[in-house]
């Protein structure tokens, strides 16, 4: 590994820091790497750095009138650099010296590292990727990863999947699981910016380039006593902006975006995924393309999706849930739907007048957003009660 400036001017900031000196940085050939340097005669390489890269040991030397102790830092057991503490005034201590190196070498190590896991952007989003699709993972491993490469996935979020229409192709290398596939391209990069500072660019707000003209969006959800249900207009409404400004920034590209709920830990997390994915795939398929749909406005036509039978019923529960502790309001739709959407029919069966039946009617479509009398609704509504019987129905007092 080689030093570079990016590290050297880091361990110049963290020392000075701690020390309160002008330091100097050279690599392993004594080549000054940063520092300030102000009334010293640098010219070339500083020999006492060389001598203290190739002896491993501290030496003290000087700058033209200036004294110095350079002191060899290592990465790996390899030396890869010397410091020069400057002493205008009083000789640094070896102790000093010693935390000196200690903080260096930590430095270089957390620099190296991160060039390790993450030489672009493509790392981060096939980490995402895999975090988010993976059959099973190890939390506490996925947590360690995250820490590394600076993601934070700690705090409450929930996933949103933004697909732009008519993005430039990334380079690819003809494997599909390869990072060149995710690495941004600069209008790519450019979205991914966009998105960061719509959301005022917090660290609870993670977006990254999944591939496929996919972005994922990991959004932030502020304040305590968090659930799935108090946090759904929260969600619906930074998706619509997000929805609103994309398209306005990009009026050549159809922006689609696909929301899912609030769920918490890694987990939740891991379904909130799922459902964005879901309300993208089966809201394109079923209203087209250029819109928003959150997974409850989605509603049950993901029933019709190749997902788990549990996910289906939960789905359905947390939409259909006024509807189905309500004995009355229960049968009244299910012979509405029975007798094909029509008034007259169905108020004769419930033995009810033609306007009562409308009330009650009016009454669903307030509690669960859906309307009987519209077909689309209806057909969702039809959907989600297939996944409940009358015996599943919790026991109720009927309303009127």
């Amino acid at each position: 590994m080689k030093l570079t400036p990016k590290i050297s001017n880091e361990i110049v900031s963290r020392a000075q820091l701690v020390l309160g000196r002008r330091i100097l940085v050279t690599d392993q050939q004594g080549r000054l790497m940063a520092g300030n340097t102000a009334g010293l005669p640098v010219k070339g390489a500083i020999l006492d750095g060389l001598r203290a890269c190739q002896e491993g040991k501290v030496i003290r030397g000087s700058v033209g009138e200036t004294s110095v102790s350079w002191c060899p830092f290592v990465y790996e057991q390899q030396t890869i650099g010397a410091f020069g503490v400057i002493e205008e005034d009083v000789q640094v201590t070896p102790e000093a010296l010693s935390l000196l190196q200690g903080l260096t070498e930590v430095v270089t190590h957390q620099h190296f590292l991160l060039e390790r896991v993450q030489p672009s952007g493509g790392v981060q989003a096939k980490f995402l990727r895999e975090l988010l699709t993976s059959t099973q993972i190890d939390t506490n491993e996925r947590y360690r990863q995250a820490d590394i490469l600076q993601l934070n996935i700690r705090a409450p979020q929930a996933v949103m999947l933004v697909r732009v229409g008519g993005l430039e192709p990334t380079s690819k290398n003809g494997d599909s699981n390869q990072t060149d596939e995710l690495t941004p391209n600069g209008q790519i990069a450019e979205i991914i910016t966009t998105i960061q500072a719509l959301f005022d660019d917090e660290p609870d707000n993670v977006v990254a380039y999944l591939g496929d003209e996919v972005f994922v969006v990991l959004k932030g959800i502020g304040g305590s006593g968090l659930n799935t249900r108090n946090t759904t207009r929260f969600l619906k409404d930074k998706g619509a902006y997000l929805h609103r400004s994309l398209a306005q920034k990009l009026p050549s590209n159809r922006v689609t975006i696909g929301v899912g709920q609030y769920y918490p830990d890694l987990g939740g997390l891991r379904k909130s995924y799922q459902e964005s994915k879901l309300a993208l795939s089966v809201g394109s398929r079923v209203w087209g393309e250029g819109q928003l749909y959150h997974i409850r406005q989605v509603g049950m036509f993901v029933t019709l999706a190749n997902t788990a039978y549990e996910h289906k019923a939960e789905l359905a529960h947390q939409i259909l849930h006024p509807l189905l502790r309500d004995e009355q309001l229960y049968k009244t739709v299910r012979l509405f739907l029975e007798n094909g959407l029509n008034l007259t029919n169905a108020a004769q069966k419930l033995h009810v007048h033609r306007n009562t039946l409308i009330y009650r009617l009016d009454k669903v479509s307030r509690l669960i957003g859906l309307d009987p009398r519209k077909f689309e609704d209806a057909l969702q509504i039809k959907l989600g009660l297939m996944f409940y019987q009358d015996s599943e129905l919790p026991a109720t007092n009927s309303s009127n």
